[in-house]
Parts: C-alpha cells; structure tokens; sequence
C-alpha cells in the first residue's frame, strides 16, 4: 500500500514498518531483509537539526514528515536511525584475546622474542652475513684478529648490545664514545669495538647472487615476511584494532623514501601497520615500496585495509582509521563480505557526502548532523564556526550525543585512533636504531624494535597476576639474556684480568680462587748465581722459590697464575 507524507495515517503506517522489519530481523537474526526494507523506503524520516538551511541544500527534499539526503553523486541516506532490538552480528566479537600457541608458556623475555624473531630469521642472517665476511676478508691481513665468521651465538650477543644501548638511550653515540675508557663496561664486556663495527658492516639479509632484480623490497624481503607472521601467529587482538602508517627515520637513498610532515622524524621508511588498540601490539604489517600496478586496479588503501586485516576476518572486529583509508565502498566491503566494521575520518571531497554536510559559517558550534544508509552512518560534527569534522561508521547506529554535545562516533574514534601512534612512540623511546646509509638495515633495526614491544606485550600477558613490567628494565634483561652465552664463552679465552673480571661482575659470578705466585725469596747476603759459570761470578740476593738456590735475573722465569697452578 503506497502513502504519502500527507496522509493522516502517515505517522503509524511508518512505525508498522519499523516494527515489522524488527521483527523479522529478531526471528532470523539477519540485517539484510531489514536493509532491503530500508532501501525501499528509505526517503522517511524525520527533521533535520535547526542548522541545517533549506534554501542552501539543493540535494535535500524536505517532507512533511521526514528527510531524504542525497549526496554529490546522488547517494541516498536517511535522516532516521534504524530501530535495533539487539546486538548487531556484525558486533559480537569472536576469538579470546591474548597470546595464543606457544605464546601462552613462555616465562622468560628471550623465550617471548625468539618466537618472534625465530630460528630461521637467525640463521638465514648468520648464512647471508657469512658470505659477505668471506667476501670483505681479502681486503684484510691475516693477522687481523677482528676479522672471521660469526655463528648464531655472536650474532644475538650483537642484537642484545643493540637492546642495551637502546634502553641506555646511547644508539646517537659513536662506537669510540661507547668503547671509550668513560664508557660503560658493558659494551666491553660483550665484544670489542672493532669486531662491533665490522660485524654491522657485514650483516646482510639475503643472498645477493640470486636477488630479484625486479622486487625493490627483496633484501630484506624474506626475514620481514617470516617476522610479521609470527608477529600474527602468537597473538590475537583484543575488539578494536587501528591501521595506521609508521615511519622509520632514514635519510640515505632508497626508492621509495618518503616525506610525512606529521612524523618527528619527516624523512623516511613508511610502513602502514595494524595494531591492537588496547596493547599496541603490532598484529600486521606492510612496508610502502612506491607505486605499484595491481592486477585488479583495486585502490591501494582498499589493498592495505583488506590485506592488514586477513587474520581477523569474520570475527567482528572494528578497525579505526584516518580519511586515507576511509571510503563508502570499502565500508560496504568489509562489513558485507568480512563481518569487520570500521570507524574512520571521511574527506570531505567524497562524492558520496552531502553538500548540507560541509562546513557552513552558518551552523552553530557544537552541532551535529547524522545520516544512515543500510549498516552505514555518517556524522558532520561542527567543532566551531565554518569548521566541520566527518565521520563514517558502520558500528555505531544512532545519534547519541554526550553532556559535551560531542556525537559518540567522536569519542569511540578519539579512544581507538592512536594504537599505531603510540606503538610508534614507544618505538622510538628506546630504539636500537643507528646511523646507517643501507635501508636494509634500517628496516631490520625497526624490526628489532617492533619484536621489542610485541615481546614485551606478550610477556606482561602472560604474567598478567605479578607486577607490573617497566619496559625500559624489559629491554635490558633481553639484551643480557641475549649476550650472556658470548660472554660466558669469552671467558674460556684468554683476556686481560680487568676485563676477565668485568664479565664475571656483569654475569654475577663469583672471581676464582687464584692461588698467587709468591715472591722469590730474598737471601741474608748476596751469594753467586747457582746456574752461572763460576768464571763470571755473578753475585744475587734472590733465590728460587722452589728449591732455594740462589739465582741472578738472567736465569729467573716470571709465570703466570694459571702455570703457577
């Protein structure tokens, strides 16, 4: 039966409808009947807020009774809310938080960061690093004592000395500052200065004979893809992820360097990564390469919030994230064909947003304007005076304002956007990063950083029930959890007594009981030397400590401690 807004019985024939869609969406627990009932009828609804001018909004028809809203491009929304009786579907989270697997039984902070950065990681690295010493050691004498292969034990003590200057916030030093006789005895302690500097200059990702030429990405390539999955292996994110883009600071040549005027750092590595806004672990990530052709033509934020997103499919989740990544179509997207909703800032050059909605000097401060189409809402707050913020929802479905005037679209968006920023933050308080031309290495240093702050997420989880972790305090205990087998293995060579002794004050061992070589014996007169002809007469006062005979300088032998044993 077709009515119009005049009708008398308009009012209550609109209200039968609501009821009857309520209905059938309680019986089948379905939005779509609901939605198709929407769409038909979608020009009802009621007034608009007192902001909103008539004579202004060429692309709104006013009724009687209700508002249909057209966009630039002639999309419709709807002034009305839908009428909910219960939880959405698309709300109702999936999957218990919390590290999963093996993530669940760890209990030290090197058993958290070796999942991480695994086995496989270490080893390709000690292969590939190998290959360029074997490489750069021509170019050094024999007798260079620096100079030879690493194995998977040198190399964690090298990424534990990275960790402690780190956390000690000494990364910006030079190595002659950190080795310095003012410097701490802990970089002496877990390898020496010139073995440091050349074991960074030959780190290396991957195999260099057998690079594709054609992948700009592919030194680093394979070590990034392992650690980001084990990064979503071992965790599973709490109801509201963010996606976001960090920026590793560099300023050397690569490709594809950026400029991001908002990050401290401006020059640098984009990586665009999804993060749990609770713990601000890093659940996924993709590195930014420059321009690529795709084979669907897919726009690239389409590619970055459907690929971050994979390993939360069909849970329910919200993603919140800034207007690069926010579109009409790719809202419809992911709650129609991934069961995620999204919340996100909206530019306001999108063709789907009406014009009433744009900023106007003759809205009043402190007002919104809502729309809904099918599972979509779109807000138009209005912070002050020819200002206008736009938001786009497919969580929220109502017009709730708080005491401050602030629609609650806002606030849920002000709590969850910084998940990445704070990841990045924390990132950077303490990162290993150091001066480096080769963006490989760059990217590995952000790599041990992110397994920083992902191991230190999944270890305070575990030990949820003890106190609280500081992460400065975390970062050290890696770094010497790391280090300790190299230094314990320096000890079994021959190094000077201080430095002997630094380690074993480091590693909490006791000094060993080293019996001392005691002082010739001195004589009550001078006497010839017992081993000298007697025709050079050679007078001494010193004696042999093991049999008494008198003996000059020339035939007395110095030993050292352990041959005195």
């Amino acid at each position: 039966m077709a009515v119009r807004p005049g009708d008398s019985h308009f009012e209550e024939t609109v209200l039968r409808w609501f009821d009857e869609a309520d209905s059938e969406y309680d019986s089948h627990g379905s939005d779509q009947e609901f939605e198709d009932h929407m769409s038909e009828h979608s020009h009802v609804g009621s007034g608009m807020s007192s902001s909103d001018n008539e004579d202004e909004n060429e692309d709104t028809t006013v009724q009687e009774s209700g508002v249909s809203i057209k966009g630039k491009n002639g999309h419709r929304w709807s002034s009305v809310p839908p009428s909910r009786t219960r939880t959405l579907q698309r709300n109702l989270v999936l999957r218990i938080p919390g590290p999963k697997g093996a993530a669940k039984s760890i209990s030290t902070e090197l058993e958290g960061w070796k999942l991480l950065v695994s086995d496989g990681i270490i080893n390709k690295i000690v292969l590939h690093t190998n290959s360029e010493i074997g490489r750069k050691k021509m170019n050094y004498t024999e007798n260079c004592g620096y100079v030879g292969e690493t194995d998977t034990t040198e190399l964690l003590a090298l990424f534990g000395l990275l960790y402690i200057s780190g956390c000690r916030k000494d990364n910006h030093l030079t190595t002659a500052e950190m080795w310095s006789k003012y410097g701490p005895e802990i970089y002496r302690s877990i390898m020496s200065e010139t073995r440091f500097r050349f074991l960074i200059s030959c780190i290396r990702f991957d195999d260099k004979t057998a690079r594709n030429r054609e992948d700009k990405f592919s030194p680093i390539r394979e070590i990034w893809e392992e650690f980001e999955s084990n990064c979503t292996k071992y965790y599973t994110p709490h109801e509201y992820v963010t996606i976001d883009e960090q920026l590793l600071g560099f300023r050397g040549n690569c490709p594809f360097r950026v400029y991001i005027a908002s990050k401290p750092d401006k020059y640098g590595l984009k990586i665009v990564t999804m993060c749990d806004s609770r713990t601000f672990y890093m659940v996924s990530a993709i590195p930014y390469i420059g321009k690529e052709v795709r084979a669907n033509a897919e726009p690239l934020p389409h590619y970055y919030v459907k690929k971050l997103s994979e390993s939360i499919h069909g849970t329910g989740r919200n993603i919140t994230m800034d207007n690069w990544f926010t579109s009409i179509p790719l809202a419809d997207n992911m709650v129609n064909n991934y069961n995620l909703t999204i919340v996100g800032t909206l530019r306001k050059n999108k063709k789907e947003v009406p014009s009433s909605f744009l900023a106007n000097k003759n809205k009043e401060a402190l007002t919104s304007q809502f729309a809904f189409d099918q599972k979509k809402t779109l807000v138009s707050f209005t912070p002050k005076k020819s200002k206008c913020v736009l938001l786009l929802s497919t969580m929220h479905k109502t017009k709730t304002v708080d005491p401050n005037k602030k629609p609650e679209i806002i606030n849920f968006y002000n709590s969850t956007k910084g998940g990445v920023d704070t990841f990045d933050q924390m990132v950077h308080t303490y990162s290993v990063s150091r001066k480096t031309r080769r963006w490989p290495l760059r990217y590995f240093y952000g790599i041990l950083d992110q397994a920083g702050v992902n191991s230190g997420v999944l270890f305070q989880m575990v030990k949820r029930n003890r106190e609280k972790c500081i992460r400065r305090h975390y970062l050290f205990e890696l770094g010497m959890q790391l280090a300790r087998p190299h230094m314990e293995r320096r000890l079994t060579k021959n190094l000077t007594k201080k430095l002997s002794s630094s380690i074993r004050t480091i590693l909490g061992m006791e000094e060993e009981n080293i019996a001392a070589v005691p002082p010739p014996p001195k004589l009550a007169k001078q006497t010839r030397c017992a081993l000298c002809p007697r025709i050079k007469d050679i007078k001494t006062k010193t004696a042999c400590s093991k049999c008494h005979k008198p003996v000059c300088n020339t035939h007395r032998v110095e030993i050292c401690s352990e041959c005195n044993q």
